[in-house]
This record gives C-alpha cells, sequence and structure tokens, in this order.
C-alpha cells in the first residue's frame, strides 16, 4: 500500500481558524497524514478569532522534510506572520519552481503574488488580496481555482470546497465523493 500523502499546514497567530481546522479535518477524513506546524514553534497559536491551535510540530523540524502539499491558510495576521519566515518563503518558491503542490487560500495568496509564483498562473483570493486588474496572473472569482501545482481559494466560506478538491487532486475523484457524501452535506461541488 501507498504511504500516506503527507500534507503540511503551516500555522502562526492570527490564521483563519476555519480555513486551518476545515483543512486538516478534512484531508485527514481522506487519510492523508496533516501536519500543523508552528512557525514560531509549538507553542499553542491563537487563531484570528480567539481559538487555540496546537501544532503538531514546529515549521523548522518539518520544512525539510517530504511533502505532498503545502496548504498556506489565510487571515491577514498569520499571512503576516509567514511572510516574515524566511525559511517558509524560501520553500514555497522551491515547490513552486518544481512545479510541486502549493495550496493557498483567503490573504494567503497575496504571499504567492510577493514572491512572484503567480506569474501568467490562474489564481483566486479573498477580496482586496490580490489585484484583480494584475497583469501578472489571472484574477477569477471562483471559489477554488487549480491551475497546474497551485490550487487557491477565497476564503473561510469555501474552504471546505477547497479541501475537498485538495482530497480529488491528492487521492482521487472517487475518494473525495465519498469524503463529501460522509459528511451529509448536499453535493454541489463534487
Amino acid at each position: 500500500m501507498a504511504p500516506a500523502p503527507k500534507v503540511v499546514i503551516p500555522i502562526a497567530d492570527g490564521c483563519e481558524e476555519m480555513e486551518v481546522v476545515i483543512c486538516a479535518d478534512i484531508l485527514r477524513r481522506a487519510g492523508a497524514e496533516v501536519w500543523l506546524a508552528g512557525v514560531d514553534g509549538t507553542a499553542a497559536v491563537t487563531a484570528s478569532r480567539g481559538v487555540r491551535l496546537l501544532p503538531d510540530c514546529s515549521w523548522s523540524e518539518c520544512a525539510d522534510a517530504p511533502m505532498d502539499l503545502l496548504l498556506l491558510p489565510g487571515g491577514a495576521g498569520g499571512v503576516e506572520r509567514l511572510r516574515q519566515s524566511t525559511s517558509l518563503r524560501s520553500k514555497i518558491i522551491e515547490r513552486s519552481a518544481g512545479a510541486e503542490k502549493v495550496a493557498a487560500i483567503c490573504a494567503a495568496p497575496s504571499l504567492l503574488a510577493e514572491l512572484d509564483v503567480l506569474r501568467d498562473k490562474r489564481v483566486t483570493s479573498y477580496p482586496g488580496a490580490l489585484d484583480p486588474q494584475s497583469t501578472e496572473y489571472q484574477f477569477q472569482t471562483a471559489a477554488v481555482v487549480v491551475d497546474g501545482a497551485l490550487t487557491s481559494s477565497r476564503g473561510p466560506g469555501t474552504a471546505m470546497d477547497f479541501a475537498l478538491d485538495l482530497v480529488v487532486q491528492l487521492f482521487g475523484r472517487e475518494r473525495g465523493v465519498e469524503v463529501e457524501a460522509a459528511l451529509q452535506r448536499p453535493s454541489v461541488y463534487l
């Protein structure tokens, strides 16, 4: 049996808790090995609405470990803290250059734009996080936008669709349908 796909979600104070928890939960339900990696270590992270999240490891512990997906949650304060990590910035550039999967939701695509990894890509984000008139990338308003190894999404309300799309990418459509069916929501996405 193939090893479970490994997903790393860097988290920091101010991250959007719905995006972190929904994505981690859905990917774990599908069978992925998901690590919440504290950018500032392993101390509890206080998310944007006061929910406290406990990292599984520090970013420095898993930054160089093999991973199938690097998932960047939003939340303006959290993205600002992600932006301050030189190691994380380097990993994003490295993965993007190697066409390895990177996913970003809400305000996180703004970090990708800053790192110049969105050039000529189709992308979406939380309103105001990216310039919809930019000539560097093609901004779209869909809930989830996939362009090669890059997946982006709008915000907390699209987190479930985002996570399910990532399940399909990592495990196939059949597994995505199974996971969504168990959630007991009307299938509007798969």
